[in-house]
């Protein structure tokens, strides 16, 4: 049965498919889920070498991205992600955010088959920062209108890094196969 909760917090550093990245990549996650439907996401990459090499879309601003839409294909190239599962059920959805305010919402009846877009009627809230050597994405999503109420999701956070030339990196909270993949119920951590 799942575990009813008013609150689920998780932070967590994002660990790369590829090891080697980590010397020159840090990204980070949090979310934060109320019993309300309330579901706030966070994510950092930072980089003492900068990040000139990122592939993000363009025009880019500091502060709250008012133009963001509903689009397919954000993991094709720099995406943040989360994915929220109903403990002991196949069910899952998966949140992809770009950082100029772009979003989808899709639901999956058992890994990775009956994928279907999920009604979300209010967008996210999408709210950027930038420096030199960080990108920092915060987005709020009101989750009320299709998730179980008072029901903890299992989670699992997720990045995608597009570096250009030398191809899209994959970050998640653990990798547990020989092929990256975010789908994976065994890398939810449970709630």
């Amino acid at each position: 049965m799942p575990r009813t909760a008013a609150t689920l917090q998780q932070r967590i550093r994002l660990v790369p498919f590829e090891p080697s990245l980590a010397e020159k990549y840090q990204v980070n996650a949090s979310l934060s889920w109320l019993i309300s439907g309330a579901l706030t996401l966070n994510f950092e990459v930072l980089s003492q070498d900068g990040l000139r090499e990122l592939v993000v879309p363009q025009p880019l601003i500091d502060g709250e991205q008012h133009n963001g839409v509903r689009r397919d294909g954000l993991w094709t190239s720099t995406c943040f992600e989360a994915f929220l599962g109903l403990p002991g059920e196949s069910r899952y959805w998966e949140i992809n955010l770009a950082a100029i305010g772009d979003w989808a919402v899709y639901r999956f009846s058992d890994y990775r088959s009956g994928q279907a877009e999920q009604s979300q009627p209010v967008p996210p809230l999408v709210h950027l920062r930038r420096s030199q050597h960080q990108l920092g994405l915060e987005a709020s999503l009101d989750l009320s209108p299709w998730w179980p109420q008072g029901i903890c999701p299992d989670i699992a956070l997720t990045t995608v890094l597009d570096r250009g030339d030398k191809g899209l990196s994959y970050w998640a909270i653990s990798h547990p196969s020989d092929r990256a993949d975010f789908h994976q119920r065994s890398a939810f951590l449970k709630s």
